[in-house]
């Protein structure tokens, strides 16, 4: 695999983790349109970062994306006005 897949891997894994909180967060029409954009971007980022179970590298990138979210709202988070 080439460099640019495994940025895809990590970035799809920042996309994906984002289902959570329009999942949590109920039904609404945000919710449904913020996963589904989640859900589409990071299933065509893993296509194009070429993903496989089989590949440790990418499945740790993909996690690697997914904690980078974490460990940004750890130090930076988010205020919700409501």
């Amino acid at each position: 695999m080439k460099w640019y897949n495994y940025l895809a891997c990590f970035v799809a894994g920042v996309f994906l983790i984002h289902l959570l909180p329009h999942i949590l967060n109920g039904f609404s029409l945000t919710n449904v349109i913020g996963a589904t954009v989640s859900l589409v971007v990071g299933g065509l980022l893993l296509w194009a970062g070429k993903f496989s179970f089989r590949n440790l590298w990418a499945v740790l990138l993909v996690l690697a994306g997914m904690g980078s979210v974490f460990l940004y709202l750890a130090i930076f988070p988010h205020h919700h006005h409501g």
